[in-house]
């Protein structure tokens, strides 16, 4: 407990607003209905949102987190890419094992007849109807910010790297692929994957070689 509050503090830029956003989730998830949430956030929407959020969805997609992987690679940061990798795998598990496991209807197949007049969508982006519950993109956007965050050197980095995740998971809702529950619960379940896995490295890291530290592997030069 006391190694999580630590971690907890020293990336306070990223986990402050993550907080903030599960409380004030919880509450609106609370408050308000299913259909009233998707709605309200689904509804506004322009042509040149339309352009700009079909790009900024991939932010999650796990495109994204392997070419991050691919990176720490080439950089032979090899701890780090294990790290990563495992954060990653962790979070497609527990979200496929979960998406079937509640079988749950995406927006165009749950409004139905309705879909039409109420759920905007982009001519250009393929609606899924099925497994809806959580969303995976929002999983993967947090998982790898959190990641990130927890790994950079310079922790004032974790505020822009919290306001992506945020970002990618409400690109969900304005394609209509998602409801507001999906991506609540998919930034928790990416988020808590990258906490574990972070934890149980650094403390196998720390209990072997304190300098083998996630932060000290990024810091120290490539071997020649």
């Amino acid at each position: 407990m006391k190694t999580l509050l630590t971690l907890f503090r020293k990336n306070a830029y990223f986990f402050l607003p993550f907080v903030l956003w599960v409380v004030i989730g919880g509450i609106l998830l609370a408050s308000y209905s299913q259909r009233e949430l998707f709605l309200s956030i689904n509804g506004v929407h322009s042509k040149w949102a339309d352009l700009l959020v079909t790009g900024l969805t991939y932010l999650g997609d796990g495109i994204m987190f392997s070419v991050i992987l691919i990176l720490m690679l080439v950089m032979q940061r090899f701890r780090l890419f294990f790290m990563g990798l495992a954060s990653f795998l962790l979070a497609v598990l527990i979200v496929q094992v979960a998406k079937h496991y509640f079988s749950a209807p995406r927006p165009i197949l749950y409004f139905g007849e309705e879909a039409s007049t109420l759920v905007h969508t982009v001519k250009w982006v393929t609606v899924h109807s099925s497994n809806s519950f959580p969303s995976g993109h929002s999983a993967g956007a947090f998982g790898m910010f959190c990641f990130l965050a927890l790994i950079s050197p310079e922790k004032r980095w974790g505020f822009g790297f919290i306001l992506l995740a945020l970002v990618a998971a409400y690109t969900r809702i304005y394609l209509a692929q998602h409801f507001f529950a999906d991506v609540y619960v998919g930034s928790i379940v990416g988020t808590l994957s990258s906490v574990t896995v972070y934890s149980l490295f650094r403390l196998r890291n720390n209990t072997v070689a304190p300098e083998l530290c996630p932060e000290a592997v990024l810091n120290a030069n490539a071997p020649a």
